[in-house]
This record gives structure tokens, C-alpha cells and sequence, in this order.
């Protein structure tokens, strides 16, 4: 267990402990799971290796959740719609997505939430597995993007679209997500 990884020397440490056979579970502050992989070549780690050292990077935001005494089940507005609809589209397992995209929740506040309308928190959540396009990639010194469209066909959630399932099944509320995450995509 590596605590946070933040410079090249711990960065070094815990890849040459993963190519040497250990399981190693480390904190890397990034955006997303695909940030993970420029950061480690931004601290020095030479991306050849990141493949054979790195089985899976992810990411996590804890969302506050609704109050389930007092949550209130309304009809999206056009616009929430549309937000919603853009991250339910590109989810590749359609079993995930609920056929009715239309209906939110909204916080509203009682006594068992203090008036707050949440109560509770829960993650969402994004992974990426190393794999050969990844390993690939990873090659010529990536940025972000270039690894988050590479994983795309691993068919993982992203956080906005964990998120955006969450609010659907009324866990949490469409404000609540943006506040944690960039919706405006």
C-alpha cells in the first residue's frame, strides 16, 4: 500500500514494486481515471512500462444522496433532459439504462434531513482496465483524451454517467451531480 504517489521517487517505488510481482494500491490525484496514466509519465515513469505495472486505474467522487423521506419525483426539464439523454446515449450496455429518462428527483428538505433534502453520501465511480490499446497508446505520451477515447471501447461507465444512472433510480439529484462533476460535456 503506497499512500499517495507524488513525485517521481514514490512514482518509482510503486511501479518497480508492481513489475516485481507486488499488488500495489495507491492514491493519484487526478481528474479522472484517465488522467491517471499522463500523471505517472508526467513524474518520470517511463510509459513503456506503465503497462505491465498498471492493471487498473480509477476514479471516484463521493454525491450527496437524497433524503428518502422527503425526495420528490418530477418530470425533467428540457434542458435536464437533454444532459441526461446525451450521457444515457453513450453508454454501450443498454441493460444499465432505464427505459424511462424522463423523471428526476429533487431534494426538498424535512426533519429526518434537517431541512437539507440529502442525507447520506454514495460514490460514483469510473474505471479503466490496461489493455492493448491502452498499452498502445500509452506509447506516444498521451494526454487525457487520447486514453479516455482509447477506453471507450472497454464499454465502462464514466462518473457523469454513473452519476447520471444514480440520479435516474432516484439516488441522487441532477444539481447535486453538477456540483461534483462537469455535465456541460
Amino acid at each position: 500500500m503506497v499512500g499517495e504517489i507524488r513525485d517521481e521517487e514514490v512514482a518509482e517505488v510503486a511501479i518497480n514494486a508492481a513489475l516485481t510481482g507486488h499488488l500495489v494500491f495507491s492514491t493519484l490525484h487526478t481528474n479522472n481515471a484517465a488522467g491517471s496514466f499522463p500523471r505517472l509519465i508526467d513524474l518520470g515513469i517511463n510509459p513503456k512500462v506503465i503497462g505491465s505495472a498498471v492493471s487498473l486505474a480509477m476514479a471516484q467522487r463521493l454525491l450527496r444522496k437524497l433524503c428518502v423521506s422527503c425526495k420528490k419525483k418530477r418530470a425533467a426539464t428540457p434542458d435536464e433532459f437533454t444532459i441526461i439523454k446525451r450521457f444515457t446515449d453513450s453508454i454501450t450496455d443498454r441493460a444499465r439504462v432505464p427505459a424511462e429518462r424522463g423523471v428526476i428527483y429533487e431534494a426538498l428538505g424535512c426533519d429526518a434531513c434537517r431541512g437539507v433534502g440529502y442525507k447520506g453520501r454514495i460514490g460514483i465511480y469510473e474505471a479503466i482496465r490496461m489493455d492493448a490499446s491502452i498499452e498502445k497508446i500509452l506509447r506516444e505520451s498521451p494526454g487525457e483524451r487520447e486514453v479516455a477515447e482509447a477506453a471507450r471501447a472497454q464499454g465502462l461507465l464514466t462518473m457523469e454517467e454513473d452519476g447520471v444512472l444514480k440520479v435516474l433510480r432516484g439516488i441522487t439529484s441532477l444539481e447535486e451531480l453538477a456540483r461534483v462533476v462537469d455535465l456541460s460535456g
